[in-house]
């Protein structure tokens, strides 16, 4: 894998949501991706690629089995998704009604890496999936990563963030791009 950014913002045309499904899962396999994170109108989105076909927490906690109702992935929702893993991440976006993507590899660039604490202080597996649910506020989602153990006030989920650095002219540094890396569980 070359160790380099691309931003072109290569413009993407989908004719509906099979094709846009279908792009995901090239992209994942082409890529060697793992995990789906999009951000739609009626909600979060959490997705996995098992044998390059796209699993999506709805499809996984469904009604009436689980008293959830996750959003669909579809593009009359959708306004951002990012395929990602170690190997990199493909960002799709929507800009002036057109879709634009754009592909970052692993890079050794001077970069900052984050561990964002995702809500979930407690959850039920199921396919791949952890059904996160926090306290009493009844905040729920579900993240393709398994075998996490609880303890009931801790929220042990991870998503790794890696910012990249860069210094102008006068030697002032600044974060100039992110990328998603991964989910990880953190022992309590």
């Amino acid at each position: 894998m070359k160790n380099a950014i691309d931003c072109s913002g290569e413009v993407k045309e989908f004719a509906d949501d099979d094709a846009l499904h279908i792009w995901l899962e090239e992209q994942a396999k082409s890529y060697q991706l793992p995990y789906l994170l999009a951000h739609a109108e009626d909600g979060v989105i959490w997705g996995s690629f098992d044998k390059g076909r796209l699993i999506t927490a709805e499809k996984v906690f469904h009604k009436p089995d689980f008293n959830v109702d996750f959003p669909k992935l579809r593009l009359l929702t959708l306004q951002q998704c990012r395929v990602f893993g170690e190997n990199g991440e493909v960002f799709l976006w929507q800009s002036g009604g057109k879709w634009k993507g754009r592909f970052i590899a692993q890079s050794e660039q001077d970069k900052i890496i984050e561990s964002q604490i995702l809500y979930g202080t407690q959850g039920k597996e199921r396919e791949g999936f952890t059904l996160l649910s926090d306290g009493s506020q009844g905040l729920r989602h579900a993240v393709p990563l398994t075998s996490i153990t609880f303890d009931g006030k801790n929220r042990p989920v991870r998503l790794v963030v890696h910012h990249y650095i860069t210094h102008d002219v006068t030697g002032v540094a600044r974060i100039y791009l992110s990328r998603l890396v991964d989910l990880k569980t953190q022992k309590n």
